[in-house]
């Protein structure tokens, strides 16, 4: 009896012994990602972890330094960016802005939106003679943009052909997830935000404390924005030159097997998690294009 006692605790402990070295050699990669991105990359690593249980994908945010991958908003070209989605940006103020009636009697221009979150050198902000009444209204919109590291306002500068620091009015230092309160705290604001903020994920409608801006698009495009998975529906399969649509992708501060894996598997079998998230999905040619640049890495 004692033999068969000890012969039980030797296997025991070594299926523990087992599978404490089996834990404590997993890879890990650490992913670092602002307030925007961190669902999505939430459902990337457990839905990979399913596949590849031998790698431990941890999510971070805030201002950890250390990162072997780092989740951004990509405004210009870069090597070492590989693209993992795209997401979308719409003009929005809050529910409660008294010049709301206003601003829905109207709709808005990619030229408006230029004027409204961009400064002209060449505009006497004194002279109003001659300004159109759209023009005068932009005018009494207060526009708040972001300023952290992590906006999406330099992709919004790009977009629009102008720089970050001709952006309008006040800049939020926190992540851009707090425009929304921006304009809340200031009803008669104006802010842009991405999809995943401006729609509640479960019900795929648009917050009830925030406005679109009427768009000056054909009447089925504003008609979709009203739904998430409509707009994305939409927006992946139209170009809409007043709403700017960017990538995001992933740089990584070293080159692994497990972190090129990991990256193939995001712009294979990932994309299929961008939608519940609010992001847009890579069409196939630019995901053909990314896992050509891994496999020449």
């Amino acid at each position: 009896m004692k033999q068969i006692l000890s012969f039980i605790i030797v296997l025991v402990l070594g299926a523990a012994t087992a599978t404490a070295a089996t834990t404590e050699g997993d890879a890990v990669i650490t992913v670092k990602t602002s307030k925007a991105g961190k669902t999505l990359v939430e459902a990337w690593a457990e839905a990979y972890r399913a596949v590849r249980p031998g790698v431990d994908i941890r999510v971070v945010t805030g201002k950890t330094k250390e990162a072997d991958l780092t989740l951004t908003s990509v405004a210009t070209a870069d090597a070492k960016v590989v693209h993992v989605g795209r997401y979308a940006l719409l003009p929005v103020t809050s529910a409660a802005n008294p010049l709301r009636a206003d601003i829905e009697k109207r709709t808005w221009s990619a030229r408006d939106l230029r004027r409204l979150f961009f400064t002209d050198e060449e505009e006497d902000e004194d002279i109003d003679a001659g300004k159109s009444a759209k023009e005068k209204l932009a005018d009494k919109l207060n526009v708040v943009t972001g300023s952290h590291s992590t906006s999406w306002t330099p992709a919004l500068a790009a977009y629009f052909g102008r720089t970050k620091d001709e952006v309008k009015g006040s800049k939020v230092a926190g992540d851009d997830y707090y425009l929304l309160s921006a304009i809340e705290d200031d009803p008669a604001s104006v802010t842009v935000s991405s999809l995943t903020f401006l729609y509640d994920l479960n019900s795929r409608s648009l917050r009830q404390e925030i406005s679109l801006l009427p768009l000056n698009v054909k009447k089925e495009q504003n008609a979709a924005l009203g739904n998430l998975d409509s707009a994305l529906d939409v927006l992946e399969r139209q170009h809409i030159d007043a709403i700017p649509v960017e990538y995001i992708g992933l740089t990584a501060t070293h080159v692994s097997a497990d972190i090129d894996d990991f990256l193939e598997w995001v712009v294979s079998d990932g994309q299929q998690y961008n939608h519940s998230k609010g992001f847009l999905r890579l069409d196939e040619r630019e995901a053909k294009q990314q896992i050509k640049v891994l496999a020449n890495r």
